[in-house]
């Protein structure tokens, strides 16, 4: 009789235990309180278990990650069984938000299996935020997420992907790691057209990342797409921790792009050439980016041409001569030079000329400071010019350099 209450009472405890996750029998803590929380944990309800887990977290100077581990590991055991329950996905949810208090990264594996194990975007946003905290330094991890992002991101028009609120998510926890590795990921998403939400996310992530920033920047241009390269110019613009250094390289590169697009480009690549040529000649001429000299140049033979023939009014040519006026090289100026003198011919020709234009070639030419255009100011004065005119070329006369 002894003997088959025995077996009666092995058999009911192996029946408990074989429903209990394998962690929880076998990862039990030496410490006393910690190993107090799990037995409690393995006895009590779903809704307990979600309760134990929020007094956990007040249990001050002891580390109940191994507590936590139990929880995760009960919930990954479950899911199968319990599918979408709404008390197991609240125990997930309180699991992931709270296990990073410890800063604990031993814990992010089951963190990252429980946000691919449930759909449920309140999952796996608190499983994205704890992945912020946790995977400092992990590389292997962050690559594990960007690999994730990306096959959301290109899977997402075939109706394939997660839901707009986790992707947004997913950018916004990139962007606080802000590691570099994470700028492909970041930028495609950026660009992708699936979401304004995600869009800004994804963009203010990527601009969080300072690490090589400039560089795969520039990269984009290298390639020498028109759409890509004004869209990475857009996001340099602002990112307000660029060095100068940096914004002027930039600049740079984007006007070299948008310059060698301009000729050939139609429709709407057209006006996205041009605007990233407006835009980035604004950036070199704050910035009076000198390396930049030989292509504004170039341009401003480009844009001279156009003006000559109609093609363009002096609404797009002022622009350019301002940008030559910061460029501070000697080409610039004989260049601006001659150009000052061909309107000086035209005015004492024609009786005819534009005045704002004028008054931008003098301006620059005042800018640079170079002697070169000394006879060519001069003659402004004998001129029949506005006072407005005359006086500006005076006033660069002032300004040359002897």
């Amino acid at each position: 009789m002894r003997t088959a209450i025995r077996n009666k009472a092995f058999a009911i405890a192996f029946a408990f235990f074989a429903t209990v996750p394998a962690a929880l029998v076998t990862g039990q803590s030496s410490d006393p309180v910690i190993l107090s929380y799990q037995r409690n944990f393995v006895r009590a309800s779903i809704s307990t278990k979600i309760e134990l887990l929020g007094d956990a977290t007040r249990v001050a100077g002891v580390n109940m990650i191994p507590l936590f581990n139990d929880a995760f590991d009960f919930i990954l055991q479950y899911r199968p069984v319990l599918g979408n329950d709404s008390q197991l996905i609240d125990l997930a949810v309180v699991a992931a938000s709270k296990s990073p208090q410890w800063k604990d990264p031993s814990i992010l594996p089951r963190v990252m299996k429980t946000f691919q194990s449930f759909p449920d975007s309140r999952v796996r946003v608190a499983c994205l935020d704890a992945f912020a905290v946790l995977s400092a330094g992990d590389s292997a991890a962050v690559a594990e997420l960007n690999a994730w992002f990306g096959q959301q991101i290109a899977a997402t028009p075939a109706n394939l992907g997660a839901d707009t609120v986790t992707l947004i998510a997913c950018a916004k926890t990139l962007g606080k790691i802000a590691d570099k590795s994470s700028f492909p990921v970041l930028f495609q998403a950026a660009t992708s057209g699936l979401d304004s939400g995600l869009a800004l996310a994804a963009k203010n992530g990527l601009n969080s990342i300072s690490d090589g920033y400039a560089d795969q920047i520039l990269a984009i241009f290298a390639r020498g797409a028109l759409q890509p390269s004004y869209a990475a110019f857009g996001f340099a613009r602002a990112k307000p921790d660029l060095s100068d250094g940096d914004k002027g390289k930039i600049a740079a590169s984007a006007f070299s792009v948008g310059l060698a697009a301009n000729a050939a480009a139609k429709g709407p690549d057209a006006q996205t050439a041009r605007k990233l040529l407006d835009e980035s000649l604004a950036a070199i001429t704050e910035l009076a980016w000198s390396p930049s000299s030989p292509d504004v140049l170039k341009y401003f033979y480009q844009v001279q041409g156009d003006y000559k023939t109609g093609k363009a009014d002096s609404s797009a040519f002022i622009p350019v001569i301002r940008a030559m006026g910061a460029m501070g090289t000697t080409e610039s100026a004989q260049a601006l030079s001659i150009f000052l003198g061909l309107l000086n011919s035209e005015t004492e020709q024609k009786k005819t000329y534009n005045e704002q234009l004028m008054l931008a070639v003098i301006q620059a030419l005042g800018d640079l400071g170079d002697k070169t255009a000394f006879d060519y100011l001069l003659y402004v004065g004998y001129l029949d010019y506005p006072e407005s005119v005359k006086k500006a070329s005076r006033d660069a006369l002032a300004r040359l350099q002897w």
